[in-house]
Order: structure tokens, then sequence, then C-alpha cells
């Protein structure tokens, strides 16, 4: 069941992207230009994706700073899937922003150290199989799907 779920929500993900790239067009060399200048990040995406590229950037980073999540708490979420990931741009990136929003170096740590710890169980979970409705089950409260 799981692997069904799976694969439909990758399916899911392929369908929602297809009409970007369906409206995806190439553009100009001078609009081009003006993309990268405006964010250097857009010189990582393909010509014919770097303006839909551009307004998606420009709207997901709300989730820092317009989102249900406070920002210092969504920049050390950020920055704990970061350290998992071993992202080398995304740690600087998002330790500047807690740096700037005044996080202290304890705070930084436990979100590490949560990162390390989430990392660390899900390796023994995982790795030996643990049986994942027994998983479940054992948890104080049940697992709500998210809508």
């Amino acid at each position: 069941m799981n692997k069904i779920k799976s694969n439909l929500i990758a399916f899911l993900v392929i369908l929602m992207a297809v009409p970007t790239f369906i409206n995806a067009q190439q553009i100009s060399e001078e609009k081009y230009k003006a993309l990268v200048e405006k964010n250097p990040f857009n010189a990582v995406y393909p010509k014919m994706l770097v303006e839909a590229a551009d307004n998606y950037f420009g709207e997901s980073m709300k989730l820092f700073s317009d989102s249900a999540v406070p920002e210092k708490e969504a920049h050390l979420a950020a920055l704990a899937a970061s350290v998992v990931i071993k992202c080398q741009y995304c740690i600087p990136y998002h330790k500047s922003e807690l740096n700037r929003l005044g996080a202290s170096d304890e705070e930084v740590k436990v979100a590490v150290q949560i990162a390390a710890e989430v990392m660390r169980m899900s390796t023994l979970f995982y790795g030996n199989e643990f049986d994942l409705e027994a998983f479940k089950a054992s948890l104080a409260a049940p697992v709500k799907e998210t809508k």
C-alpha cells in the first residue's frame, strides 16, 4: 500500500509540474541577463524555465516571512533539513538568516541536534526494517493524515 501511495504522490508531483514545462518559453538573452542580475540563483535554470523559476522562488520565500510558522522557527527548521541533506549552500544561508533574526547559539545547536536525532533514529528504524504499523501504534497520539 505504501508503494502505491508513494507512486501516486510522485505521479501527482510530476502532473503538477507539467503546466510549467508546457507554458515555458524561450526568453530573450536580454531578459535572461536581467533575471540573472536580479537573482544570481536564476543562472542554475535552463532559459526556458528561468522566468517561471524566478516567480516560484519569490513566492516560495514567503514561507519564511509570511506563513503560519514564525520566521526564526522556519529558518531553524530549514537549517535542520539542510544539515541532514548536507547542503553546503543552504547551511550558511540559514545560519546567516538566523544571526540576523537573533537566534542564539543554543537554538542553532538544538536545531542541529534534533536533525541529527531524526536522522539517527530514521537510520536505525529503516536499516532494521522496523514495522511501520507497530511504530504508529506505539505513538502517544494517532497520526493524522494531511489533507
